[in-house]
């Protein structure tokens, strides 16, 4: 078995057996890696609590025919502040799922790795506007994977969106906006409130930690995010862990 190092983000951790975990991480060099600590859950157990999930590990593992095994981990940010917090878990949860369902392939992304950190750092450095922030992340996610939306023009006539009056609307199936005349291209299109592109296209093109909707503006957004990913994400029906192979 090959023996490797990286920092990763325990994206998720399941009860197995009498005191073990199995664990998913999105790591700085392998992308997701599922793998098993052993004894964990015993009290005296040499990982403590250092394998929660969202915190970032210095992981060693040998790697596995169908899992990983843990031989040792250093936490490097605990985030607690994320995992204390209601709104914050709350996004954090969101955004772990958007990377799960959007890691297919074979190789990891160091881009994927950097902007979940950064994300959850901006979670937990303010006290508000955390679904701002999960909005940003899931588009930004999107645009890494290929899945960008179209925000510039109606998926259907291809008008530009600029100046456009009346309502709009968004089309998941289609993977973009849909102007009041094309609305009928897709019965899943749902209408945007006033505003919501122009938030949207702020989220894409600023840095995570500048992430901020008005208010009203959060949950239309959110709405577009979720939907898109629904659509679009190669392992959005599939969420089981699915391990990585890394060479000898």
């Amino acid at each position: 078995m090959a023996l490797y190092k990286s920092k990763g983000i325990v994206l998720r951790s399941i009860r197995y057996g009498e005191a073990d975990r199995i664990l998913d991480l999105y790591t700085h060099d392998y992308g997701m890696v599922s793998a098993i600590a052993k004894g964990i859950r015993r009290t005296r157990s040499r990982f403590g609590a250092r394998l929660e999930p969202l915190s970032c590990v210095d992981v060693m593992a040998y790697s596995g025919r169908s899992l990983d095994t843990v031989t040792q981990a250093e936490v490097l940010r605990s985030f607690h502040g994320v995992r204390e917090h209601l709104g914050r878990l709350e996004a954090a949860g969101s955004m772990v799922r958007n990377v799960r369902a959007l890691s297919g392939g074979d190789e990891g992304d160091r881009r994927v790795f950097n902007l979940l950190y950064r994300s959850l750092e901006t979670l937990e450095e303010r006290g508000a506007g955390f679904k701002s922030v999960e909005a940003a992340f899931g588009l930004k996610l999107a645009t890494l994977a290929g899945y960008a939306p179209e925000l510039e023009a109606c998926m259907s006539c291809g008008a530009s969106l600029e100046g456009t009056e009346g309502l709009l609307y968004y089309a998941p199936v289609l993977g973009g906006i849909l102007c009041a005349d094309c609305r009928a291209e897709t019965a899943e299109a749902f209408p945007l409130p006033p505003g919501t592109l122009f938030g949207l296209r702020s989220l894409v093109s600023g840095p995570v930690k500048q992430a901020v909707l008005e208010e009203r503006l959060e949950e239309s957004a959110r709405r577009v995010v979720g939907a898109h990913i629904l659509a679009h994400a190669p392992a959005a029906t599939s969420l089981e862990p699915r391990p990585r192979v890394r060479p000898a």
